[in-house]
């Protein structure tokens, strides 16, 4: 299993960095309208919606929405804003699991505007990231990925303490501290690398940053784990050998780029 993660994380890393990299801003929204109907289509399957028809439509819904708040900036603020008091009830439901859920599991509505939380504010920032600085995109997932690598390497080493047992089991807390670190170092680089002459103030910023997005990256990843309990499923597809579906592989992001587009507007 580590073995095709590795593997297609080769692959696709290469290939999201170049991308965010070297795609003019109408290129990027077409990529990440892709994204978009992948990721949606596989949450229709998380709330069982079935029918192609819905998930077309479900999709279409998504995309819409996505367009009409990316092309209203003025909306932008509230959006952010709202998609953070989203987070804090879907941290509820994580420490709340299986108790408190019953909204999530059964009224369908609920579960088509948590879509659109998951969705839309994760692609207008992304949107509004790249059209001020595409490498703000990309150090956005080098923090997620940071955190990532750190958390299962400190996790496999030496965690012992269980985060959310109930949720995800294999999540311990000393594998959230060390995402903590390495993407702690990953902003420190960053600093170095992209400002010039940078100050204490920018390192302190970047790093709060970095833990900000280290911490909510995991309410993401463990918010998709609800959903698949919910579901009764172990992932939400199987488009990257290794990995499952997109959707899993975006959960973190879904979480932490409207946090971190806001933060970024308020701080820097």
């Amino acid at each position: 299993m580590l073995l095709k993660r590795v593997l297609t994380a080769s692959v696709v890393a290469p290939i999201a960095v170049f991308g965010i990299l070297t795609l003019t801003q109408t290129g990027f929204e077409l990529a990440l309208a892709l994204i978009l109907i992948i990721s949606s289509w596989e949450y229709c399957n998380l709330i069982q919606i079935n029918h192609l028809a819905g998930k077309a439509l479900y999709a279409s819904v998504v995309l819409a929405a996505a367009y009409f708040l990316n092309n209203e900036p003025s909306n932008l603020t509230i959006v952010l804003y709202a998609a953070a008091a989203w987070w804090l009830i879907a941290l509820a439901w994580v420490v709340m699991f299986p108790k408190g859920s019953r909204l999530l599991r059964k009224a369908l509505v609920i579960k088509l505007i948590n879509g659109l939380f998951l969705f839309v504010p994760m692609a207008i920032s992304l949107m509004a990231l790249h059209l001020q600085d595409s490498v703000l995109v990309l150090f956005l997932l080098i923090l997620i990925w940071a955190a990532d690598i750190g958390a299962y390497f400190a996790g496999k080493s030496f965690g012992k303490n269980k985060l959310c047992p109930r949720v995800s089991p294999g999540k311990t807390r000393e594998g959230v501290y060390g995402g903590v670190a390495l993407s702690q170092v990953a902003a420190l680089s960053y600093v170095y690398i992209v400002i010039q002459t940078p100050s204490l103030s920018d390192f302190l910023i970047f790093c709060f940053l970095a833990l900000v997005v280290s911490i909510v990256s995991v309410l993401g990843d463990l918010f998709e784990s609800v959903l698949k309990r919910i579901a009764e499923v172990k992932d939400s597809g199987n488009i990257l050998p290794g990995h499952g579906g997109l959707l899993d592989r975006i959960d973190s992001l879904t979480s932490s780029a409207p946090i971190f587009f806001l933060l970024f507007v308020l701080l820097v």
